[in-house]
């Protein structure tokens, strides 16, 4: 980026849930804020439902609730297959982006592992030209390394699109190291910043294609972001709001970055700029 060019702030994950259900709320809310656009994926349940979350990055202060939090979700996998249909929830965000463009940005819910999404993702990017993949470990059970991650890996290199992911265990984090490195041509964004002691162990040997939501700031404590500065660079990481699941999430999550000991040009990269690449927008 120049330095006569405009430098956007993206919100890098949330969901079409809470506060973000409707366009015209998401739109108002972006306005608000000062945000330019914003990463969205399903609820899973398309609802106008908020979801408060407890402010666990004021008790876990250095490394926040990491993967604990991924075990306690696998728990409610049954629940929310009962209430969650992929086409169903994919085909309503898809909807948000086609009336407002320049604003939202559609990352496709997927499970690698069904042979009926994989057969017809291809029709749904023609279609839908969705940026990014969502692959969720506590709902689908599908490895890291394994075989239908490495054909998505393949698609998403194809097409110039990223995987999102959400990991479930330490193992996994590792495996996506695997795959990463097997598939330089594919970006990868960790969620939650969630196996972060795996990924820092390997410090800067952790595959290049690979970079770090920072999301949501009420399980996100500025000294596990700051770790993350150190040990990645602050051009791997993402702001995300992980909105609905939390209170004023966006706002919070805004004012986290902001109020980081980094150089200015290292916030503006988190803000926004390293979404603007990752995603291609």
């Amino acid at each position: 980026m120049t330095a006569g060019e405009r430098s956007p702030v993206i919100d890098g994950h949330a969901h079409s849930a809470g506060e973000f259900c409707f366009g015209e709320e998401i739109v108002r809310r972006l306005d608000e804020l000062g945000v330019e656009k914003v990463v969205l994926c399903p609820g899973p349940v398309n609802e106008p439902i908020k979801w408060p979350v407890p402010n666990l990055a004021s008790v876990f202060k250095s490394r926040g609730p990491g993967l604990a939090g991924s075990r306690a979700l696998r728990l409610t996998a049954g629940y929310v297959a009962k209430r969650f249909d992929f086409a169903d929830s994919n085909a309503y965000v898809a909807g948000l982006a086609r009336r407002f463009p320049s604003r939202v940005i559609q990352a496709c819910w997927v499970d690698p592992a069904d042979a009926e999404t994989m057969r017809d993702l291809g029709a749904r990017h023609k279609e839908w030209k969705f940026r990014a993949l969502k692959v969720h470990q506590c709902f689908q059970r599908v490895p890291s390394d394994s075989v239908p991650m490495r054909e998505l890996a393949r698609f998403a290199g194809r097409r110039g699109l990223a995987i999102f992911i959400h990991l479930y265990s330490r193992r996994e984090a590792a495996g996506l190291m695997t795959l990463a490195a097997e598939h330089p041509e594919t970006s990868f964004v960790v969620a939650h910043l969630l196996g972060f002691e795996v990924f820092a162990a390997a410090g800067r040997e952790t595959p290049g294609n690979i970079s770090f939501d920072i999301s949501p700031p009420s399980m996100t404590p500025r000294q596990l972001v700051m770790r993350a500065v150190a040990a990645f660079g602050a051009g791997r990481l993402l702001m995300g709001s992980d909105t609905p699941y939390g209170k004023d999430n966006l706002k919070e999550a805004l004012a986290l970055v902001r109020g980081l000991d980094i150089p200015e040009a290292d916030k503006r990269l988190i803000l926004g700029g390293n979404a603007r690449r990752v995603y291609h927008l």
